[in-house]
């Protein structure tokens, strides 16, 4: 009896061991499987790949594996070797299948669907389309930098997915390329070490035999351990400030040193991520964030949209059916209070939260087939605040099987949007099963099309967020009014409701197809949309772009194809035709203001407003009334009302080719606005018009003169642009004290340069100053170079300006604040995320070498120009947004072939260091700042 209770025991426990086996496996091909490639299967899909895996017996796990295909968790693959993968993990990353044994690989991709999206390893993050969007590409441009990429700083709350983001951008990698298969993947925690710094830097950088006591023999660091893979140190913020220093010169140098040995560098190639849930101001060295280009913050659960915290609420349910493979249904009220709770310990804590009731349904109902979990298991701490919510359940009850997946569960509980996706599908495989011709298939498109807006108009409820869709339909009624009055049209009274219905069920978000196919199939689509439907195809395309910044929306080909045909049979009856009128002025709303009196007073939209900035060049000014005209019908001529200086001369800068007939008046006034009104709906002829109008509105003057000060203001500029003059500006505010009622305003150098004292700027302000990069030369302004603030040699001047405007209290704090913020690092370090002192060092070999090849000194003023100057040329051809052009270059290098020869050939250091190529017309610019053409100072690049 002995022997056979034992024999019985035995059994059993192989029967355990048997089971434990295959669900190791069955749990290891799910998560496997979400990395499978089609193309080249990996061997760990094939019996003895897994064999050797598990160190089980081939013929073993061949029986588990076709064992667990026949109970249909499992797809097998009948080639030599024979594959198997998870099938549901397969149809919830790329496409679902219709059986559990194909013959070949082949086989399979015949089951592919059309419109299949390509997937990316980021898209498992539940939020890779919304709140991490911009996450994911700041990490993706981090891997793809040269030279190794560039560290990165991931912050956030506890249990926001910092670890899980850094383990999934190493299976990226690894998938992309980007390190070699075996490439490790090491990770330290270093709130573990934050009371024994030395263990700390032991761990991080490794020891030599006798560096402090105990260490008895050379041991290596994670630095080493991570060679040419990823290095994940968590809880960073734990590190003292001189771990931080250890760090950052690894960060600067890309060598490691081990404790008690600093003649040996070792070289060093890893990806570094850091991750940390405190404040960076407060708990890191400002020296060591500089060096971290990369920084990204990922969201709390309460940050993330409803849609995304009920993803991961499924997802996190789908995981606990696998686990106890039985089917779960999930009553709406626990959906509803998990949705609208709060949870300290965000995504982590939701997630325990989720298994704890899954855990208390499950020892509830042992014998139960299917679990069923309510408001009764969740715990009583987590009801709190949150049962108020349940009152106003919106949620739908969810059944979840081994075949359910978290896009498939959206799809049923978020149909609407569904629908549109599922139109967008329907209108492109019609077109294609008509061999792409749309004159085969156009009663058949514009069913299709009816039906969707049937859908959206009367079977959608429209009660919830009532307050955005009547804010949406009042913005396309006054849109639509626009275009009216722009193309002498008239709209159905429908178009508003139909337009407004579709964009407000669309949400913000439009659909994205990421196949080359499908994309190159709407691209035919659209360019016969455009050939059969011209006219109506223009007013959806201007009618979509007008309400694309007010509405913040995505706009697509496919919201252009599907509301062409919705609208091409609306009734496009053309007005009698009148010239077109704008006002064009400086100021905030200046030509605005005008316009509206005058409209209201003429009782019809007559004028359209062109706000301009005082720093606008005419230029500018001239590409936007251009691009009115290509939006408005201007064949009946157009008149432009301008108010003052360089707006009367932006003729000169329109194309030859307008054919219209363009009257510009300057000085405009409301009285002026409303007579050249009154005369346009006159129909009189253009000239006519205009001296009938001035003689009309004849104005009378006297000078008034100011009874207090104007306000004091002091100007910067810079020859290469605004931006530049915004960051000299930024740096002079830093330096004033907080109350201080000067003001600093950038100023467009060339408007200064040609208009003088005739610019508004000297009407309205008492110009106390000009600080820049070049001279404007203007009588009576002083002015002051940026290079002579780098250098210290005139800050006093500038002190001096100000004394009716600081006291002398402040003006020594103001002194101060100026030596400190205009150094030559400062200033280089506010204009670029390079490593300043990295990339001094560059540019002194490149100074050196240049006053080798043209065989002279340089000043100090040409240094510190060089300085500025290259530091953000580097950064723009990093970013690759060089500056193309340069004014003249074709004479300057037929006269100085050779000198810019000589300037290229000492950029070559910096060329090889950073990956770049300086384009010509940037070779250009450091020949003026060696002939002076410009000024004796430093330049600061417009980014």
């Amino acid at each position: 009896m002995l022997f056979l209770k034992d024999l019985l025991e035995f059994s059993r426990l192989k029967v355990v061991r048997r089971s434990i086996v295959k669900e190791k496996l069955l749990n290891y091909l799910e998560i496997q499987t979400a990395f499978l490639d089609l193309d080249k299967i990996d061997q760990l899909f094939s019996a003895k790949g897994l064999a050797e895996i598990f160190k089980v017996k081939r013929n073993t796990v061949s029986h588990y594996l076709n064992q667990l295909n026949e109970s249909g968790f499992l797809v097998k693959i009948n080639t030599r070797p024979v594959y198997y993968f998870h099938k549901v993990s397969f149809s919830e990353h790329f496409f679902p299948l219709n059986k559990d044994i194909y013959t070949g690989i082949q086989d399979i991709k015949k089951e592919r669907p059309f419109f299949q999206p390509k997937q990316d390893l980021f898209s498992l993050l539940v939020g890779s389309e919304k709140s991490l969007t911009r996450t994911i590409e700041q990490i993706k441009s981090a891997l793809y930098y040269p030279d190794n990429g560039l560290p990165v700083l991931i912050t956030g709350e506890s249990g926001t997915g910092k670890s899980y983001l850094v383990r999934l951008v190493y299976e990226y990698c690894l998938e992309h390329d980007l390190i070699e298969e075996d490439a490790p993947f090491v990770t330290l925690n270093c709130a573990q070490y934050a009371d024994n710094p030395e263990l700390l830097t032991s761990n991080l950088f490794g020891h030599v035999e006798g560096a402090f006591t105990g260490a008895d023999k050379t041991k290596i660091g994670a630095f080493e351990a991570a060679n040419k893979g990823i290095l994940f140190l968590d809880e960073v913020h734990r590190l003292n400030p001189e771990g931080q220093e250890k760090l950052f010169t690894y960060l600067d140098q890309g060598n490691i040193y081990r404790m008690g040995d600093t003649s040996h560098p070792i070289a060093i190639q890893t990806r570094l991520f850091f991750a940390t849930t405190e404040d960076l101001e407060s708990t890191f060295l400002t020296t060591f964030i500089r060096r971290i280009p990369i920084q990204v913050k990922l969201p709390t659960l309460e940050e993330r949209s409803r849609s995304e915290r009920i993803e991961l609420i499924y997802s996190f349910f789908i995981g606990e059916q696998r686990r106890i493979d039985r089917p779960i249904n999930i009553s709406s009220q626990v959906l509803s209070l998990l949705s609208n709770s709060s949870f300290k310990g965000n995504i982590g804590e939701l997630k325990n939260l989720v298994k704890v009731m899954t855990a208390n349904a499950f020892a509830e109902q042992t014998d139960q087939e299917e679990l069923a979990i309510t408001i009764y298991h969740v715990p009583g701490n987590k009801f709190g605040h949150s049962v108020q919510n349940i009152k106003n359940n919106s949620e739908k009850d969810v059944r979840i099987t081994s075949n359910s997946t978290t896009a498939l569960l959206i799809n049923r509980n978020f149909p609407k949007q569904q629908r549109l996706v599922h139109t967008f599908k329907n209108l492109l495989n019609t077109f294609k099963r008509n061999d792409c011709q749309i004159e085969l298939c156009k009663e058949i498109l514009k069913k299709e099309v009816e039906s969707l807006f049937d859908y959206l108009l009367f079977e959608t409820g429209r009660q919830q967020k009532h307050e955005i869709l009547l804010y949406m339909t009042q913005y396309i009624r006054e849109t639509l009014r626009q275009m009216e009055t722009a193309h002498q049209i008239k709209f159905n009274g429908n178009s508003v409701y139909a337009i407004s219905y579709y964009l407000f069920q669309r949400d913000a978000r439009s659909w994205q197809p990421e196949s080359i196919e499908i994309n190159q199939l709407i691209r035919v689509m659209e360019s016969q949309i455009v050939e059969v439907y011209s006219g109506s195809y223009y007013y959806v395309t201007r009618i979509l772009e007008l309400c694309q910044p007010k509405l913040d929306l995505d706009i697509s080909s496919m919201d252009k194809i599907l509301m062409t045909i919705y609208l091409q049979g609306a009734d496009w009856a053309k007005d009698k035709a009148v010239p077109k009128a704008i006002i064009v002025a400086h100021g905030y709303a200046t030509a605005s203001s005008i316009s509206n009196v005058a409209n209201r007073f003429l009782d019809k939209e007559i004028f359209e407003a062109f706000d301009m900035p005082l720093d606008v060049t005419p230029q500018q000014i001239a590409d936007e009334i251009l691009d009115y005209s290509e939006y408005n019908n201007i064949s009946n001529g157009l008149v432009i009302l301008v108010d003052m200086g360089s707006l009367k001369e932006i003729y000169q800068y329109f194309p030859k080719q307008i054919t219209a007939p363009i009257i510009i008046m300057n000085n405009v006034t409301t009285p002026l606005a409303i007579s050249i009104g009154e005369n346009l709906q006159k129909n009189l002829p253009l000239k006519e018009l205009a001296e009938k109008s001035i003689s009309e509105s004849q104005l009378d003057w006297e000078i008034i003169y100011p009874q207090e000060n104007k306000l004091q203001v002091l100007l910067t500029t810079c020859f290469t642009g605004i931006g530049t003059a915004t960051q000299i500006s930024h740096l002079l505010e830093r330096s004033l004290p907080q109350n201080s009622e000067l003001k600093i305003f950038p100023y467009e150098y060339e408007l200064l340069e040609r208009n003088k004292h005739s610019e508004a700027v000297f009407s309205m302000y008492e110009v106390v100053g000009i600080v820049g990069t070049a001279d404007p030369v203007i009588e009576d302004i002083p002015y002051i170079t940026l290079e002579s603030l780098i250098s210290g040699d005139k800050e006093h001047i500038l002190t001096k300006w100000l004394s009716n405007v600081l006291s002398e209290e402040e003006q020594k704090a103001f002194n101060a604040n100026i030596i400190r913020n205009f150094s030559l690092e400062k200033v280089i370090d506010s204009v670029t995320i390079l490593d300043t002192d990295k990339v001094m060092k560059e540019i002194e070999l490149f100074m050196r070498e240049l006053e080798e090849n043209i065989r002279v000194t340089l000043t100090n003023a040409q240094r510190l120009s060089l300085y500025v100057h290259i530091s953000c040329l580097i950064e723009r051809l990093i970013r690759n947004i060089p500056i193309e052009t340069y004014k003249g270059y074709d004479e300057l290098y037929q006269c100085q072939k050779e000198y810019l020869f000589k300037i290229k050939r000492a950029f070559s250091v910096i060329e090889k260091d950073y990956s770049v190529k300086i384009p010509d017309s940037e070779l250009a610019y450091i020949y003026d700042i060696l002939k002076q053409t410009v000024d004796n100072s430093a330049e600061i690049e417009e980014f």
